[in-house]
């Protein structure tokens, strides 16, 4: 069981954080442990489904381990795309977490173990990223261990091995990508493609004689900016015979503060493929042993390639002072001024001991979650600073790390063994209906008596928390958080009802073969549902306040240039296929409307693709009543000859006879029978409402009538 839990904080305590440079991240555990909640397949369809955005990030974490993704990911040729943004990827460690593939074919754009198409946001940390195939033409044998088309992404003791092309990187609107420390691993230009890439630290290993580190071909403003990073080889017999790099297609690479282990050929740069380069440059080059590395003879004429048109002179050998604009917060800062290094600051060892039947630590506002290893494997993730010792055997040694807010794992605490601990255990049991879920903190299915334990009630977007369920209902009262100390078994659980906005997010559904995104802007909520082919549905939880007949606006995105379908079915009986027009970009939001059937309170509106093709962008769904079935009101209001008590929807109206002789009454009331607003004798005022979708209920001489209204 993983662990989620949203933190909160004083002012004041937000004050002193602050002034010590530190910042509280909300609590957020691993969202899922490969091998232990089941496979990559898994960690896949699950990050696709989480709605995972810039402030709610999906964590998977890979312990150590070998996780080949060749036929359990891959396409025919071995190659898995992963197209969810804002995810982490942690590994226990960098040498002993290893994702590797193989493949059937040799190419750049077939072959990689992980492929990421136009994503954001991804962070990787302490893994091995493999391509283990030898498969060759009598040409190449390009086998990439990483290709990425995105923006924002953060490598932290990453190491990419394999041979040719390694790590291929493509550009997509802002391409910005940090490398912290890691190891590239290749042979001829193992780093190769386009984009803004910073690398600080990282080691460049030439696995062959007469290679080339890189091939660029960089539209961006900076390109390739090495710094700081060692370059070495894996066979003595290799040093002095490879490249630092040669020019693909206007090509922009730089190396600062350099330490050659080895060292390249004393001309620098190969021979141009294509086109000369925009910049080549090196400054502050040193051998292993801190000697500045003797650069006369670096190459400076560039012929261009096949027909010369792009043949240049340029300075390659540079001072202080050419060198002094390629720092971090110009290469990467943009408009945004991001800075990468904020994410990949990791925080501090705790101190663990054990109390009785817990191991704690103290708390830390700026771990997310802390990871627990038992015998050096593995054992839970948790939020709160301490564990019990229920399922751990006395002998055993436990270290914990502390996670960042990307969830990237710091030093190992101080190991401890385990004592006997002589107490009782009680079982909790959790269940949420549609409309949401319940966060546990400490998440775990058993808990040693007297520990303190907080659920916390989740609705999705259009829904609202609307009480506790189970044995402990009458325990939890009325907030939608409930702290406990465990004393006996624990059964709680969570009912939602809608939030009166009649607004539901596609989102917020259960998906099959569909992937959750947030690439394309102009949408509402967190996101919008992408569909894939073959077999694809979201299955939409929706609420309504009465069975009937509802419009469903639908806002839909669609830049493929020609109509979509789907075929949309609720549970009391509509099926239907409409047609999404193309909208003209997919940044390009429109809307399509459907009468149909809705039973009152919870139920589903599924969408699916229509003949295994692709469906259009779904985003948002409004619902608005058109003829549903009335509840009856007790009119008791002094207007309507009672004695002055509210309206209260779901009980018996007196006969209509006793109107007979009083003034026209106009009632408002939220679809969710909520009276606003009423009216004696005049229309009901509407000024400075929620915008929202309202009921007006008019009684009058001998007639009740009732009608919806849209409020903007």
């Amino acid at each position: 069981m993983n662990t989620k839990f949203s933190g909160t904080f004083s002012i004041s305590a937000l004050a002193l954080m602050l002034a010590s440079n530190a910042f509280a991240v909300a609590k957020h555990g691993i969202d899922f442990v490969v091998g232990k909640d089941g496979d990559f397949k898994a960690a896949m369809a699950k990050a696709a489904a989480s709605g995972a955005s810039e402030s709610k990030r999906f964590i998977i974490f890979f312990p150590d381990g070998e996780y080949e993704l060749t036929k359990l990911t891959g396409d025919e040729h071995g190659k898995t795309t992963f197209s969810t943004s804002h995810v982490s990827f942690i590994g226990q460690s960098a040498d002993k977490s290893v994702i590797w593939n193989t493949t059937d074919t040799e190419g750049i754009s077939v072959t990689a173990t992980l492929y990421f198409p136009k994503n954001s946001d991804i962070y990787m940390q302490d893994l091995t990223v493999q391509n283990r195939s030898t498969f060759k033409t009598s040409e190449a044998g390009r086998q990439v261990a990483i290709q990425q088309i995105g923006d924002k992404f953060i490598y932290k003791n990453v190491k990419l091995l394999s041979g040719q092309d390694t790590y291929y990187t493509k550009k997509n609107g802002g391409s910005k990508t940090y490398w912290e420390g890691g190891q590239i691993k290749g042979t001829v230009d193992f780093i190769c493609g386009d984009g803004d890439v910073f690398f600080e630290g990282t080691k460049l290993t030439m696995d062959r004689s007469g290679g080339y580190i890189t091939a660029s071909q960089n539209s961006t403003d900076w390109g390739y900016v090495f710094n700081n990073t060692t370059i070495e080889v894996s066979n003595g017999s290799y040093n002095g015979t490879f490249y630092l790099g040669r020019s693909w297609g206007h090509a922009k690479t730089v190396f600062l503060n350099t330490k050659m282990v080895a060292q390249p050929k004393a001309e620098g740069w190969g021979p141009d493929m294509n086109s000369a380069p925009v910049v080549f440059g090196e400054y502050n080059s040193k051998d292993g042993n801190g000697n500045a590395v003797n650069t006369n003879s670096r190459k400076t004429r560039f012929d261009g390639g096949k027909d010369g048109s792009t043949a240049t002179t340029l300075k390659t050998v540079w001072n202080a002072s050419d060198a002094a604009k390629y720092t971090l917060a110009n290469v990467l800062g943009g408009s945004d001024n991001w800075d990468p290094t904020k994410f990949t600051k990791q925080v501090g060892a705790p101190k663990i001991s054990q109390q009785g039947a817990n191991i704690e630590w103290s708390d830390d506002d700026n771990a997310i979650c802390w990871v627990v290893f038992v015998n050096g494997k593995y054992h839970s993730n948790t939020t709160s600073p301490s564990i019990d010792v229920g399922d751990i055997s006395a002998g055993s040694k436990v270290t914990v790390r502390a996670a960042n807010s990307m969830g990237g794992l710091g030093s190992a605490s101080n190991e401890i063994e385990v004592l006997e601990a002589n107490v009782d255990y009680v079982t909790v049991k959790t269940s949420a209906e549609i409309g949401g879920e319940i966060q546990m903190s400490p998440n775990r299915e058993k808990v040693a008596e007297g520990t303190k334990v907080t659920f916390t009630a989740i609705a999705n977007d259009g829904w609202k928390f609307a009480g506790w369920t189970g044995k402990n209902a009458a325990d939890a009262g009325a907030s939608d958080t409930w702290t406990t100390t465990a004393a006996a078994d624990i059964e709680i659980g969570a009912k939602f009802t809608g939030d009166g906005s009649n607004t539901f997010q596609a989102e917020s559904g259960t998906i099959e073969n569909a992937i959750i995104e947030s690439t394309n802007a102009g949408f509402k909520g967190s996101g919008y549902i992408n569909f894939g082919t073959g077999t694809s549905s979201v299955k939409v939880p929706v609420y309504v306040a009465a069975n009937g007949e509802y419009k469903a606006t639908f806002s839909y995105a669609n830049g493929s240039g020609s109509a979509r379908s789907l075929s949309i079915s609720t549970d009391a009986g509509t099926n239907e296929e409409m047609s999404f027009e193309a909208t003209g970009a997919w940044t390009t939001y429109l809307t399509k409307e459907l009468s149909m059937q809705l039973k009152k309170g919870a139920s589903y509106i599924t969408f699916s693709i229509v003949g295994g093709n692709d469906g259009p962008n779904l985003d948002q769904i409004v619902l608005e009543p058109v003829n549903v079935e009335e509840d009856p009101v007790l009119c008791e209001s002094i207007e309507c000859g009672g004695n002055g008590l509210a309206l209260i929807p779901g009980t018996l109206a007196k006969p209509e006879a006793d109107l007979a002789n009083k003034p026209a009454k106009e009632l408002l009331f939220t679809v969710n029978g909520q009276l606003v607003r009423q009216s004696v004798g005049a229309s009901v005022n509407t000024s400075g409402l929620q915008p929202g979708i309202y009921l007006i209920k008019t009684i009058g001489k001998g007639y009740s009538s009732q009608r919806t209204i849209r409020v903007e």
